[in-house]
């Protein structure tokens, strides 16, 4: 069967950051990757794609990223899947919250654990391979697609900037040396999609960003 793979990836919740939808047209199989604090418009895009949904990822615990996640994987099925670096943030999600006037309950699923270089085998052509990414959190991650040329990188890297790294577990030499050494790996016709604000291009950030060059 022909694969076609497409992506959606959308502003939500009250910090708009973003969610993303990976599919593939042809089966309707799926990925959801951080389903902020407002997954309504991915539920709504995976009823009306009729999507069905095989992993629940995350980029990092977070609370702008993270926080329906438990709701969202009881409605799809799924246990959600994090680096474990990141436990101390997803299980004091709730405490985090109430710093941005975010309500959230108490997770309640304790979520598969992510390796670096871990693939995850969707279909044969549908694969995403996971880089551990820290330094704007312990356990921060990116998912790569190869077929796509793309890389959701949470916050770790944004158009011309990077993730904070002034929230506890952040790391500055952490994250440049993330960014040098394996998202700079990458293409560089590679797109990033980014946790907030547009997306960027991998070759474009070695070259411009001010605070990471390669």
């Amino acid at each position: 069967m022909e694969t076609k793979l497409l992506y959606k990836s959308i502003p939500s919740g009250q910090l708009q950051c973003r969610g993303t939808l990976i599919w593939n047209e042809a089966t309707r199989s799926a990925v959801l990757i951080d389903p902020t604090d407002d997954p309504t418009p991915f539920l709504q895009l995976i009823d009306e794609k009729k999507l069905s949904v095989k992993a629940l990822l995350l980029t990092h615990a977070h609370v702008d990223h993270a926080a329906s996640c438990c709701a969202v994987a009881r409605v799809l099925g799924l246990t959600p899947q994090l680096h474990p670096d990141d436990l101390p943030i997803y299980y004091a999600i709730a405490q985090h919250g109430l710093a941005f006037g975010i309500e959230v309950p108490a997770m309640g699923i304790d979520p598969t654990p992510l390796a670096h270089g871990q693939i995850i085998e969707i279909e044969p052509s549908f694969v995403l391979q996971v880089l551990h990414v820290p330094g704007h959190t312990p356990g921060g991650v990116t998912f790569y697609v190869e077929a796509l040329q793309l890389a959701v990188v949470g916050d770790t890297l944004f158009y011309g900037s990077v993730g904070r790294t002034d929230l506890p577990g952040g790391s500055f030499a952490a994250i440049k040396h993330s960014i040098q050494t394996i998202l700079y790996k990458l293409p560089s016709d590679t797109t990033a999609i980014p946790g907030h604000g547009p997306t960027t291009k991998i070759g474009y950030e070695m070259l411009h960003n001010p605070y990471v060059k390669s």
